[in-house]
């Protein structure tokens, strides 16, 4: 089975901490772009803040992203990818404005997924209810202060009633597809392989077996020539991306400096987190954004 391409839209500069031996593009031109088609790693990562920004320059800059990904995906010749906005575990961003405009400019998405679990930081999803930890107690996320955040605040943290709450009615909870914790662990391929229509579905996981083997039957699945989006957090991507275990200790990490200072030597890539060897420790305090 060959490995699809993960591409991974990242709106925030946190997404690629838990991964490592990737590229992270800080621009999107279509030659950039074509670094990370080309590249020799599973996934890479394109860094457009847009968490940062209003709605409308989000759905801007997502779109200019993916007109030029088109060229270069047209120009590399890659005929297998998976799309992942990529945004924070506690439900705070542009939804759905990011993952309209990607299903806008690439199209034809079978389906598109929330996977907002990120085990790293106590953010777990069970019954198609999105928990945090707090203080050693699985919270709601709605009960919580991200919730009350004064850019993206919501309601719910039952998934479908966030979606119908995000979309405004446009999809209505009892639309939504729901994968629970029983689902995953039998295995959904089946259920994947009946998707279509860009089907918007929320994905439980408590731990990270559950989303390793949520992965292991999408990629199964996407080698059949179906075509998923994802809005997920960073616990998704080293299970799609699958990458063997970091050689250096996170405490060896500050001795790998280029030339004995911080930082890439191309202002358009570089490798989270100084080498290509090296990976970044997911954080999981009050200000973490996974």
């Amino acid at each position: 089975m060959s490995q699809p391409k993960i591409i991974v839209l990242d709106d925030d500069p946190t997404g690629s901490q838990t991964v490592h031996s990737c590229l992270l593009l800080t621009r999107w031109d279509v030659e950039t772009l074509r670094l990370g088609l080309a590249d020799e790693s599973p996934i890479f990562f394109v860094l457009t803040n847009t968490r940062a920004l209003t709605g409308l320059q989000a759905d801007a800059i997502v779109r200019e992203v993916c007109q030029n990904l088109k060229e270069a995906i047209a120009l590399e010749g890659i005929m297998d990818f998976l799309v992942v906005s990529r945004s924070d575990s506690t439900l705070r961003g542009h939804y759905p404005i990011e993952t309209d405009a990607i299903a806008a400019e690439l199209g034809s998405f079978d389906a598109h997924f929330l996977t907002p679990a990120f085990f790293e930081g106590g953010r777990f999803t069970r019954d198609s209810v999105h928990y945090l930890v707090v203080n050693g107690v699985p919270t709601p996320v709605h009960e919580t202060e991200f919730a009350r955040d004064s850019v993206f605040a919501y309601s719910y943290s039952y998934l479908p009633d966030y979606v119908e709450e995000k979309t405004q009615g446009r999809i209505p909870a009892d639309r939504v597809e729901r994968f629970v914790l029983a689902d995953i662990r039998a295995g959904v391929r089946d259920r994947l392989l009946k998707l279509h229509n860009n089907q918007c579905v929320v994905v439980d996981a408590e731990t990270q077996a559950d989303m390793n083997q949520f992965a292991a039957d999408v990629l199964a699945v996407a080698a059949q020539g179906k075509r998923f989006l994802f809005r997920s957090a960073a616990s998704l991507l080293t299970a799609l991306a699958n990458l063997p275990p970091q050689p250096i200790a996170p405490e060896d990490m500050a001795a790998y400096t280029r030339n004995g200072k911080p930082g890439s030597g191309d202002r358009r890539v570089a490798r989270p987190q100084n080498d290509r060897a090296a990976r970044g420790l997911a954080g999981s305090g009050r200000n973490d954004r996974g």
